[in-house]
């Protein structure tokens, strides 16, 4: 009988007090942190400036794919990116320490850059990126690190090469 007790109970709650409840939990769930769950292959972008430059894209969160921007595998800070769709181009976001830097991501599939309004080339044909803006973003701030590095400007002003386990800013699936 208690089985059936709360059963009716549960059919006694008002329609609209449902649909609230429905509404919050959805709203709990979309507004929690994105947590990155590790990716079974990894995406590298080198750069075509100076190839110690990479970045390691290796978890995917609900709206990006995030990694490490490294120089001879010494990590810079964070790098996210996300995958671009028919209304917009990829966006990239830098974050080193409390700061965060983000800006478009160009996707090019060799010399022919990638338009979210045009058929070709496909968005998953893409082996070459640009991430308009990254170069002044770390020239404008920590002065203390990478204003004077300029290997690291000269490299994030230039295009990376995406290796062929992405598909033009997403992962390949196993």
């Amino acid at each position: 009988m208690r089985g059936r007790s709360a059963l009716n109970t549960m059919h006694s709650v008002p329609c609209e007090q449902w649909r609230g409840m429905r509404a919050l939990l959805l709203l709990l769930v979309l507004a929690s942190p994105a947590s990155a769950v590790p990716l079974p292959l990894v995406c590298d972008l080198t750069s075509e400036e100076d190839p110690a430059f990479v970045i390691r894209l290796n978890k995917r969160t609900r709206t990006a794919l995030r990694g490490v921007l490294t120089h001879q595998r010494k990590t810079l800070g964070t790098m996210s990116s996300s995958k671009p769709n028919q209304l917009r181009q990829s966006i990239w976001s830098f974050q080193s320490g409390d700061i965060t830097h983000s800006g478009t991501a160009v996707l090019f599939a060799d010399d022919k850059v990638w338009n979210p309004f045009k058929r070709l080339p496909k968005p998953q044909e893409t082996n070459r990126v640009l991430f308009v803006g990254l170069d002044s973003a770390l020239r404008s701030w920590r002065p203390q690190e990478f204003p004077f590095n300029r290997e690291l400007l000269k490299a994030a002003a230039g295009f990376w090469e995406i290796s062929s386990s992405c598909l033009g800013g997403r992962i390949m699936r196993t």
